[in-house]
C-alpha cells in the first residue's frame, strides 16, 4: 500500500511575513527612536532591504518617517486598530476557548474586552443547563464595578482607563451588594491583580453571581473570560469553575503569543 503524503505546508510570502514583523518590530516600542539602521541591525537584514520595506510601508500609510529619518507607525495602522476593534466576533484564537468553558461546566461564559474606550461584552456563549441566570449579550456596557468582567478589566487595564472610569460620576449601585466606594473598589483591584481573578456574589444582580479571569499574552490585556451562574451553584463548584476558565485563558494567551512569534520570526 503507497503511504500517504504529509499534508503540505500553506505557502508564505516571505516579503509580507518581512514587512508584518517590521511593523511589530516598530510597535514594541512605538515611542523608540527607530531608524533604518537600527531596524535593520535588529531584523539583521541589509539596509538596501530595509529601505526598500520602508518605502513600501510609508506609501501603504503604514509607517511615516520625520526629516530625522525616524521611523513610526502610520495613520492607516490606526484605521486597522480601529476595525478590529469594532468587528462583531473575536478572532478564532478568542473564540474557541470561550466555547470550551460552557461545554466543560455548561454555565454561561463570556469575553469582555476594552472597546472604544469602554468595558463590553463581546461574546456569549449560552448555559445549557435547565436552571439559568439572566444573560448579558454581545454589546452590553455598564457598572462594570459590579461586574467580575468589569473588575479584572479595570485591575489589568491601564492607569489611564482607571482614571478615565472614575471621572465621570459616583459608582452606582446596581444592588445592595454594590462596591459604591472608590478606595474600596480600588482595594478590591489590588486584590483581583495578586490574585489574579475576579468574583462577585449579587452585585450586579440578585441571586447571580460571577467569576472571571484576565487574558494576558505578552504581557498585555486581551479580555476576560467569565463564568455567570445562580449564586449555590457556583459556591458549589467554584474551584471547578476557576480552572475552567484560568485553561481556557492559558489556552487564548498561548494562542496569541504563538501567532507573534510565527510574525517575529519569520524567515527573511
Amino acid at each position: 500500500m503507497a503511504s500517504e503524503k504529509a499534508p503540505r505546508a500553506p505557502t508564505r510570502i516571505q516579503s509580507v511575513a518581512r514587512a508584518t514583523r517590521l511593523l511589530m518590530l516598530i510597535a514594541s516600542d512605538p515611542n523608540a527612536d527607530w531608524k533604518a539602521r537600527s531596524l535593520a541591525d535588529a531584523m539583521e537584514t541589509s539596509l538596501p532591504t530595509m529601505y526598500h520595506l520602508l518605502n513600501t510601508l510609508v506609501d501603504a500609510g503604514l509607517v511615516t518617517t520625520d526629516d530625522r529619518g525616524i521611523c513610526r507607525l502610520g495613520i492607516n495602522v490606526g484605521r486597522l486598530a480601529a476595525a478590529y476593534q469594532q468587528q462583531v466576533m473575536p478572532p478564532s484564537e478568542l473564540q474557541v476557548p470561550l466555547h470550551t468553558v460552557t461545554e466543560k461546566t455548561g454555565e454561561s461564559s463570556y469575553l469582555s474586552a476594552w472597546r472604544n474606550g469602554e468595558m463590553e461584552v463581546i461574546l456569549h456563549v449560552p448555559s445549557t443547563l435547565p436552571v439559568r441566570v439572566m444573560e448579558l449579550r454581545a454589546g452590553f456596557r455598564g457598572v462594570a464595578h459590579a461586574r467580575a468582567a468589569g473588575k479584572v478589566l479595570l485591575a489589568f487595564g491601564s492607569e489611564q482607563q482607571r482614571e478615565r472610569y472614575f471621572v465621570p460620576a459616583r459608582l452606582e449601585a446596581a444592588t445592595r451588594h454594590t462596591i459604591t466606594d472608590k478606595e474600596m473598589l480600588l482595594a478590591e483591584l489590588a486584590r483581583v491583580r495578586d490574585g489574579q481573578y475576579a468574583q462577585e456574589y449579587e452585585e450586579f444582580c440578585e441571586g447571580v453571581a460571577c467569576l472571571s479571569v484576565p487574558i494576558l499574552a505578552t504581557g498585555e490585556l486581551l479580555g476576560a473570560y467569565t463564568i455567570s451562574a445562580p449564586v449555590d451553584r457556583l459556591r458549589t463548584r467554584r474551584s471547578e469553575y476557576l480552572e475552567a476558565l484560568r485553561d481556557a485563558a492559558g489556552t487564548a494567551s498561548a494562542g496569541a503569543e504563538a501567532a507573534l512569534r510565527r510574525t517575529l520570526t519569520a524567515d527573511d
